[in-house]
């Protein structure tokens, strides 16, 4: 049978991830941790085991990268879309619009799906309900395994057939296209009180970089 994720109080799993965006990226989510966000009750600790369903954490409690995608407030809704249908793939394939549906047909669902009890059940609807809440499935899936802003930086620079398409930046020299290339140079000059010697130095810089 298989498993879905469930907490007593599924409102709190919503506050939780809404914190998420605004606090610092933990090392490891323990019990202890969500103690320091003021989830001091027992029935908390299972919004660990919540995180974990839905893929913010890893089986040793490590944020993952949907975690910290998720932290993008401009694409928050998106990454717990992926999210969620990603751990309710069953689901999804039942019904495309299972954050549409009501309790019953949901509880239903579960019911069929698991061997949990009523409160359960109850419970697990209601976890599912929470987290939707949270979602815009009408956004455009997201890779939770990849860095997209990375991927977004590093394609920018590539054509179709993996060109480089701006190795270096465009620009204009006098008035003409033409490319601009910045360059760092790193000299040492050895110490002198002599000052002729610094005026040769960036009078040698002047004539063999600049010009």
């Amino acid at each position: 049978m298989a498993t879905y994720p469930y907490t007593s109080n599924p409102g709190r799993v919503k506050e939780l991830l809404q914190k998420v965006q605004d606090v610092g990226v933990p090392t490891k989510v323990t019990n202890k941790y969500l103690e320091s966000l003021g989830y001091k009750s027992k029935n908390d600790r299972a919004m660990i085991a919540v995180l974990r369903a839905i893929n913010f954490i890893d089986a040793s409690g490590s944020p993952t990268e949907a975690w910290r995608q998720y932290r993008n407030k401009g694409k928050a809704k998106a990454v717990i879309a992926s999210a969620i249908k990603s751990t309710y793939k069953d689901l999804f394939t039942t019904y495309p619009d299972a954050y549409r549906r009501d309790n019953e047909a949901l509880r239903n669902f579960f019911s069929s799906h698991t061997d949990v009890g009523e409160g359960g059940l109850r419970y697990m609807v209601g976890t599912f309900k929470s987290l939707t809440e949270l979602a815009d499935f009408g956004a455009a899936p997201v890779d939770l395994n990849t860095d997209t802003d990375e991927d977004e930086e590093d394609q920018s620079g590539r054509e179709e057939g993996g060109a480089i398409k701006r190795a270096v930046g465009q620009g204009r020299v006098n008035g003409r296209s033409g490319l601009t290339v910045n360059l760092n140079i790193q000299l040492q000059i050895p110490e002198t009180d002599k000052a002729e010697v610094y005026d040769s130095f960036f009078a040698a810089m002047k004539k063999h970089l600049m010009s």
